[in-house]
């Protein structure tokens, strides 16, 4: 039984190997080719004339060979078809050609299409193609082309590729493609080109591709392949196009490039690449292109296109290269089109790119250059780009700039250039950008600047400009940007401006501008920015503003426009309008809230009145809104409740009443939130505790009473709280300490009570203020108020707190100001703090030491009563010693007369007394005392020994006065 079912499938199999290979006749072709259009969509019915009554051949798209009407060819390339790709297109075996790209397919690529064995090119790029890339195509043994990129084709590339050992073109780029490059894409000795671009293709080059021996492009930029640049790619000598840009390859530039004897483009920018540049890579003389920037190749500039004759563009941009310009980058044959030098570390001057006469385009900005601009600079004829800002170029700029007729952009910004304009740019009939903004430049804006009709964006910001804008600026139909902020410029804004029809962008902030707003800014159709602020503009805005319907960032603050804001409001676009600080009045019309994309609304400082309008809460995108400093009234309305975008919310300074609203808490995004200075009135709502985000909260100088809820203390990112001039009862919670991000805590003048809670001390950032000054705060002050050592202002004056000022108050050292005053503290002031003034601590009875009395023994300052007691007995002491000693002196007297009598028997010659009158007769009588006293003194010691008792008792009288005092 087994040997006869065994003969029955050899024979069976005998029969299949017997049956000649299937052939697509035309009949079988269009049965195919009908299946394979029924999943296309086709919008411009290009295969409207596909029928079974047509020949197939005469099918759009079709071709056949010649005489044998056997399909083999389908190109349906770029029809606008859609749909998927039939598996029954693999019954075409005769095809050799498909090109189905261009087009919108979906879907996968059928794995069907391996057994197309006489299939030679095989083309579905541009697509929307998904899925992987079928290893059956890997059996395709005649391909020599395939091209599937650009489309969502995700995974690996299949190794099985390296089986189709006739493929000429691998084509892979902009997929999804992942993993690394197969090694047996090495097995493709006939491949020309392998181009695996824009995927997320990872690990190195492999080896094996150095057997790739016929490659001319090989292309595997933006990916994420690393590792070193492999050396073998020198000996790959037909290789045309070396593209690794956008990779993660370091290590130095392999030397062996230079053997590249037929490379006319190089490509390895945006890697991590690093050394010097090879000397060998002016061995390249085919090169036309060599990119190297965006990597960290330092050293100087080894390349000279004395070797590379055929260069047009050097990009070195973005490296470590330092030194200067070398002197032989550009001998006189050189081919130099571009040179791309930005983002490196050169010095010294330009001058030695003046030699390179074909140069078209410069840009060695982003620098450390030096020196002046070279008035020879015309010489570079055919330059037309000039990029050189962001160095440290001073000087002038030449007059000779306006030889380079075919300059379009010069961009010198920000460097030291000085000097003005030179009436010679007007030259410039192509010159298109004019960037000399951030220098030092001065003197008026040259009338000869509006011949430059080609101009698009202009950009003087951060100069010493004066005078006036030139009259004639609407000359400059293409204008599209007029930056002229932070000059000196003067005078009125010209009306020929508004023919500058194309105007995008105009900031002419910073400026001394005065008068109107020209009518004629009406005609500016396109313009979306417009910045005025900081300048002297006034009146009212003309209507005809209105009729700007593109205008998205409006600031005109800082001016002195008055009226009303409607004629700003014809843009529905407007995303920023900032009028602050003018004297705008009227209610804020409703208007406004048409704009809803607005982000940023300030208003403040003007005269506006009325309710907040309920249609702000329409602006759903808002994140700033201040309407601060005007004359608003009414509640908050609650509409603003769908702004959960606000970071900022300032209403400070108006008239608003009713309550603090407890939606606020909803605002989760909320940074800034100021209702200060208004007429609000009941409790502060515990849901602003929500707030996570809150940075300032100020709700100062309203009528609000009420506890400060223990919830306030959840808002952890709190920089400023300030609640002073309430109502405010309660004690202060102890929860604030858990804002501990605080630098200004101030409460003042409510009528808080209870102790300062001690863990204010952890408030470790405190450094602005701390001011809990005019409240009905009692207890001691904490000793822990001595570790907020940032605080610079502390003022707890006019509360209840009494005991002593705590030592370590010692370790504010960052402390500017104390303000203890009008409490009940006692004690003696600590040394250290001793530097502030009397008023710091005055109103404390019991406090002394300096700048205060004096402490008494106990270290208490003496009561008053005390202090008049001691004053009372030192004057009685004092009286009673000058009486002592006045009953001495007299004594003495009283002796002395009694000597003088008896020495000269009370006679004395009237011409002495007479001379001792009129020239000094006490002199005279002064030496007879004296002799008389020294004779005392040596001869009658019993007379000096009585008057030596007298004295003696005096002394003993004194001495047991001042001992009783």
């Amino acid at each position: 039984m087994m040997a006869i079912l065994l003969g029955l499938l050899l024979s069976l199999f005998s029969g299949i190997l017997l049956v000649p290979a299937c052939v697509a006749t035309p009949a079988t072709a269009s049965v195919t080719l009908l299946q394979v259009k029924s999943g296309f969509t086709d919008p411009q019915g290009v295969l409207s004339g596909w029928s079974p009554e047509a020949d197939v051949c005469s099918w759009h798209g079709v071709t056949c060979l010649q005489g044998e009407g056997i399909v083999s060819g389908l190109n349906l390339s770029g029809y606008g078809l859609s749909g998927t790709i039939s598996p029954a297109l693999s019954g075409l075996i005769s095809i050799e050609l498909i090109d189905l790209s261009s087009n919108s397919f979906t879907g996968p690529i059928p794995p069907e299409l391996g057994n197309l064995q006489n299939l030679r090119t095989l083309l579905l790029y541009s697509n929307f193609l998904t899925g992987t890339i079928p290893m059956e195509l890997g059996l395709l043994g005649n391909l020599k082309v395939l091209r599937i990129g650009d489309n969502k084709l995700r995974g690996e590339i299949p190794p099985q590729l390296g089986n189709c050992t006739e493929l000429e073109t691998l084509a892979l780029a902009y997929c999804q493609l992942s993993g690394s490059i197969p090694y047996q894409i090495g097995n493709l000795k006939n491949l020309q080109q392998l181009v695996l671009d824009n995927n997320t293709l990872t690990g190195s080059i492999p080896e094996q591709l150095g057997g790739c021996a016929n490659l001319c492009v090989l292309s595997v930029a933006d990916n994420r392949l690393g590792g070193i640049i492999p050396s073998f790619i020198g000996s790959l000598s037909p290789l045309q196009s070396l593209n690794l840009a956008n990779n993660q390859f370091s290590g130095v530039i392999p030397a062996e490039i230079g053997n590249l004897s037929s490379l006319t483009y190089l490509n390895l920018l945006g890697n991590s690449l690093t050394g010097a540049i090879p000397e060998d890579l002016n061995k390249l003389s085919q090169l036309q292109v060599l990119d190297l920037s965006k990597n960290n190749i330092s050293g100087e500039i080894s390349i000279s296109t004395s070797q590379l004759k055929n260069l047009k563009y050097l990009v070195l941009s973005d490296n470590l290269l330092e030194g200067t310009i070398p002197e032989g980058l550009c001998p006189g044959n050189s081919s130099l089109e571009n040179l791309f030098l930005a983002g490196n570390n050169l010095e010294g001057g330009i001058e030695e790119l003046l030699s390179c006469i074909s140069l078209r385009s410069i840009d060695a900005s982003n620098n450390s250059l030096t020196g002046e601009i070279p008035s020879e600079i015309d010489r570079l004829s055919n330059l037309v780009n000039l990029v050189l800002h962001n160095n440290s170029l001073t000087g002038i700029l030449p007059p000779q700039i306006g030889n380079l007729s075919n300059l379009e952009v010069l961009s010198l910004y920000h460097n030291g250039l000085t000097g003005v304009i030179p009436p010679e740019i007007g030259r410039l009939q192509r010159l298109t950008m004019l960037f000399l903004y951030e220098n030092q430049m001065s003197g008026t804006i040259p009338d000869e600047i509006t011949n430059c009709t080609s101009l698009e964006e202009v950009d003087f910001f951060g100069n010493h400009f004066h005078g006036s804008i030139p009259e004639r600026i609407g000359n400059l139909k293409n204008l599209a940007v007029l930056q002229l902020r932070q000059n000196d410029l003067s005078g009125l804004i010209p009306a020929s401006l508004g023919e500058c029809r194309r105007l995008q962008a105009l900031a002419l902030a910073d400026n001394r501008l005065s008068g109107t707003l020209p009518a004629t800014f009406r005609h500016l159709t396109q313009l979306s920015v417009i910045t005025l602020y900081n300048n002297s503009l006034e009146g009212p805005l003309p209507e005809e503003l209105f009729e700007i319907k593109n205008l998205t960032v409006i600031n005109i603050s800082h001016n002195r426009f008055n009226g009303s804001v409607v004629p700003l409001l014809g843009s529905s676009s407007l995303a920023v309008l900032v009028l602050t600080d003018n004297s705008f009045s009227g209610i804020i019309p409703t208007a406004v809230a048409r704009s809803r994309n607005m982000v940023r609304l300030q208003l403040a400082g003007n005269r506006l009145a009325g309710a907040i309008p309920a249609e702000l809460g329409n602006l759903t995108q808002l994140k700033m809104l201040d309407l601060s400093s005007n004359n608003l009234s009414g509640d908050i309305p609650e509409e603003l409740s769908n702004c959960l975008q606000l970071t900022r919310l300032n209403l400070e300074g108006n008239s608003l009443t009713g309550a603090v609203p407890s939606w606020l808490g909803s605002l989760r995004s909320l940074g800034e939130l100021d209702l200060s200075s208004n007429a609000l009135t009941g409790n502060i709502p515990v849901e602003l505790g929500n707030c996570s985000s809150l940075i300032k909260l100020s709700l100062r100088d309203n009528h609000l009473s009420g506890n400060i809820p223990q919830e306030i203390g959840r808002l952890t990112s709190l920089n400023v709280l300030n609640l002073q001039k309430n109502r405010l009862t309660g004690v202060i919670p102890p929860t604030l300490r858990q804002c501990n991000k605080l630098y200004e805590l101030s409460l003042s003048e409510n009528s808080l009570e209870g102790p300062i809670p001690p863990e204010l001390g952890q408030l470790s950032e405190l450094q602005v203020m701390l001011d809990l000054s005019r409240n009905r705060l009692s207890g001691q002050i904490p000793t822990s108020l001595g570790n907020l050592i940032k605080l610079e202002r502390l003022n707890l004056s006019s509360n209840q707190l009494h005991g002593q000022i705590p030592s370590s108050l010692l370790q504010l050292t960052s402390l500017n100001h104390l303000n203890l005053s009008d409490n009940l503290l006692s004690g003696a002031i600590p040394t250290v703090l001793s530097s502030f003034p009397a008023a710091s601590y005055a109103g404390n009875d019991e406090l002394c030491g300096t700048p205060l009395p004096a402490c008494g023994a106990n270290g208490r300052r003496l009561p008053s009563a005390m202090v008049s007691g001691i004053v009372a007995a030192i004057a009685i002491v004092s009286a009673t010693v000058c009486m002592a000693l006045l009953y001495i002196m007299l004594r003495m007297w009283s002796t002395w007369r009694e000597v003088s009598v008896s020495s000269s028997d009370g006679e004395e010659p009237a011409a002495s007394q007479g001379k001792g009158d009129k020239w000094g007769a006490g002199d005279g009588k002064y030496w007879k005392v004296g002799s008389v006293l020294t004779e005392a003194s040596s001869e009658e010691k019993y007379s000096s020994a009585s008057e030596s008792s007298v004295l003696q008792g005096k002394s003993k009288e004194a001495s047991a006065v001042n001992l009783k005092s």
